[in-house]
């Protein structure tokens, strides 16, 4: 692809430096500086070195995704699409949006809020064309619900009594009002914070960080945040009072106190639960799953939701559920849009720890909803223009009372399904919200709670349904077996905060142990090539004489050197400190036989004083020499290696010197650049050859071949003494010695090895 042009010089630059690194440049002294390189980087990340109008103009539209929609938007083709699309998730927007209020204990006109301004800030910022974002799905909702607060300011509203006098009636809807004015300003710090958090990530350029949250901890994590949803609608599903409780085991007390009061059920509420989970189940299942009316249909589901919230509504008012069986209802519903508000500041410092988890977890299923329907539709979408997209979703809608919003995987597919090409689906569905927050909302002022309870337990079969994944994880990989199921554990019995820490505490630990021991091996050569290959695996390779050629199947750095010296000793045999032993005792044994024989020489002279002191001396013969004293070179293979930090330079650097202490030459083989660099900067050169750090295994090996012979070479030169050459009046010998650049020579034109 055609270079950028703000960065057309720099691009080339960089190129001609990796140009250089392949045929094997070496790194100098005179290097940029860190923070050179560091604002480089940035540079290049923002696509912006010059001030120059094509360059603002490429940055606003990558900022603003959505002026690519229009490049090539067809109104013919497209645009039937997004509005038949628009009109069937806005249709699922109203009942969810309302449901999932209710779940984070707010009232239900904040769900409509949530399914309007964060949808149109995504519209702007958003990079995806298929995902549908509204209320941060149900496990938002519950860590919301767990921020607020605890036990009373909890406390659901009670239906009227009519036995209340006036002036205690008054009371309790002040305090209520009160409670709910809390309860709502918790909820808005909390998606204040999760979003400062996302933009910040963002614009840092620290979307990978989602990447350590694994598909199995996920998994395991909201399906035990189901758990907690579907514990918290009982209550509501049975007309049942439970106090509030929160903290680790809370669902044991919760359930301890349901059963106690169960005798107290609600017999009208419990059968519209009933009623109406199943009318939902029988549509889901038996209409919008059917592959025949899906494709008669084009994909377009029955609105199960709106049906079921509109029947219930009507019967609702009809008999006079509230006042005549006490059945809970949602209340008051105000018209309009809600004024700008700052007043959740208060409440910024103690939410702080609930939008860490939020953060993550949100934006990491998010992303993966965006990557899945990218990959189908064969466009891409950047992981970090998605954390500014949802986090200014949430720091805008925050001001205007909504809470956490994120990508809803249902919706998203049904968005997908209907036929929806762009994000104009978004604002034909808002418009049908606005519909209903400025006309509709108080005609569903008497629909019972029991109702979208029903809509929230119906809507937890996908999560709950995550155990079948047990199965397959166990014959796949008994590690993310157990991941699953300690953070579900974990989050189930321990609440979701901490659930979410020692999942990723335990998916963590896994990696760091597989860097700890890692599998290593020795490496042969294939007969008649230069391919170096695991010994172990492939039989037929054959050993280089002489050379021990390592492989640690690891990353290198301060936390792993140990072990990467211990498997290099076992691996290869050598072991220097051993072999420094035997070096001495040698050098001792030389000295003993050398004594032995002025003894023996002088046992004539004084043959009543014998030396006794080398009668049990064992000979120098008969004592065990290691197996691999023969080899002269260790090369360890560098290719996994892709940086290393001062305590492992300076570990490499003692291997090199211990073992040139008994004379056994280590050698660097597939060396990158950042790791020349590096070698480089932190001094290795000054105690190390440069040709101990070599491009690849085979140049390492050939290295290390012609420098034992010219080793042997040095060692077996010698002179010789023409009759000319002897002493002669007092002269000096003169010697004729070859020069180290003649035996060199001699050697590279002497015979292959």
């Amino acid at each position: 692809p055609e270079l950028h042009p703000c960065l057309r010089d720099e691009n080339h630059t960089e190129g001609s430096k990796m140009d250089q690194a392949m045929i094997g440049w070496q790194p100098t002294r005179k290097r940029n500086t860190i923070l050179k390189k560091s604002i480089e980087k940035l540079r290049s990340s923002l696509d912006c070195c010059h001030l120059s109008k094509q360059c603002c103009c490429s940055n606003l539209r990558s900022l603003f995704p959505f002026t690519k929609i229009l490049n090539g938007y067809s109104g013919l083709y497209d645009l039937p699409c997004d509005i038949i699309a628009g009109l069937t998730v806005g249709i699922m927007h109203i009942p969810q949006g309302m449901a999932y209020a209710l779940l984070a204990q707010l009232p239900p006109v904040y769900g409509l809020y949530t399914s309007f301004f964060p949808v149109l800030v995504y519209f702007l910022f958003g990079t995806s064309k298929h995902i549908s974002v509204v209320i941060n799905d149900i496990r938002t909702g519950h860590n919301i619900t767990h921020s607020i607060g605890d036990e009373g300011m909890l406390t659901t509203t009670a239906p009227h009594n009519e036995n209340l006098t006036s002036l205690t009636q008054m009371l309790r809807n002040q305090h209520m009002s009160q409670l709910d004015s809390i309860k709502v300003g918790y909820a808005m710090a909390v998606t204040f914070a999760v979003g400062v958090l996302q933009v910040f990530l963002g614009a840092m350029r620290l979307g990978f960080l989602t990447t350590f949250l694994s598909d199995p901890l996920i998994s395991g994590f909201t399906t035990g945040a189901a758990v907690h949803v579907f514990s918290s609608q009982v209550k509501s599903a049975f007309g049942v009072t439970v106090q509030q409780y929160s903290g680790p085991f809370k669902l044991i007390f919760s359930y301890r106190d349901f059963f106690t009061n169960i005798k107290n059920t609600n017999i009208v509420t419990m059968s519209a639960t009933l009623v109406a989970v199943l009318v939902l189940i029988a549509i889901r299942e038996g209409i919008n799953s059917n592959k025949t009316y899906k494709a008669r249909m084009k994909g377009i589901p029955v609105p199960g939701e709106l049906m079921v919230i509109i029947v219930g509504t009507i019967l609702s008012r009809h008999f006079a559920l509230h006042k005549e069986f006490g059945v809970a209802v949602i209340g008051h519903i105000p018209k309009g849009f809600p004024a700008v508000s700052f007043t959740f500041v208060k409440y910024l410092p103690d939410v702080i720890g609930e939008s860490f988890a939020i953060c993550f977890t949100a934006f990491a299923t998010s992303f993966a909803i965006s990557k899945i329907l990218a990959d189908k539709h064969n466009y891409i979408v950047d992981p970090n223009q998605e954390l500014i997209a949802h986090g200014a979703s949430n720091v805008l809608g925050c001001m205007f009372s909504s809470f956490c919003s994120a990508a809803s995987l249902s919706r998203s597919v049904v968005q997908n399904d209907v036929g929806g090409k762009t994000q104009f689906v978004s604002l034909i569905s808002s418009a049908l919200v606005v519909v209903v927050l400025l006309a509709l909302g108080p005609l569903f002022q008497d629909l019972p709670n029991s109702i979208l309870a029903a809509i929230i337990i119906v809507s937890l079969k996908g999560l709950l349904m995550q155990f079948t994944e047990l199965k397959r994880l166990w014959t796949v990989s008994k590690v993310d077996y157990t991941v699953w199921l300690v953070t579900f554990v974990a989050t189930v019995f321990l609440d979701v905060d901490l659930g979410l820490l020692i999942g990723l505490i335990y998916n963590i630990v896994p990696i760091l142990l597989r860097t700890q021991q890692p599998y290593c091996c020795l490496l042969g050569r294939l007969p008649n090539t230069d391919v170096f290959v695991d010994s172990k695996v492939h039989l037929e390779a054959v050993p280089v004489p002489g050379i021990k050629i390592f492989k640690f199947e690891a990353p290198l750095y301060f936390a792993n050197m140990d072990n990467f010296k211990a498997a290099l000793i076992r691996e290869t045999g050598i072991n220097p400190h051993s072999l420094k032993q035997l070096k001495a005792q040698m050098k001792d044994s030389d000295m003993t036989l050398r004594h032995r024989e002025v003894c023996m020489a002088t046992s004539d002279t004084w043959p009543n004083e014998p030396c006794e002191s080398h009668e049990q001396e064992r000979p120098l013969g008969s004592r065990p020499f290691p197996a691999n004293c023969e080899s002269f070179a260790i090369i360890i293979d560098g290719s996994s290696i892709q940086y290393v930090d001062s305590v492992t330079v300076r570990v490499l650097k003692e291997i090199v010197l211990e073992y040139a202490e008994v004379d056994i030459d280590v050698y660097l083989g597939e060396c990158k650049a950042p790791v020349r660099v590096m070698l480089d900067k932190s001094g290795f050169y000054r105690q190390v050859p440069r040709r101990n750090v070599c491009a690849t295994i085979g140049h390492a090996v050939r290295v290390a071949q012609k420098s034992a012979l010219l080793s042997r070479e040095t060692l077996s030169s010698t002179y010789t003494m023409e009759p000319e050459d002897f002493i002669k009046d007092g002269e000096f010998v003169k010697l004729d010695l070859e020069t180290s650049a003649e035996s060199i020579d001699r050697i590279a034109t002497g015979p292959n090895i």
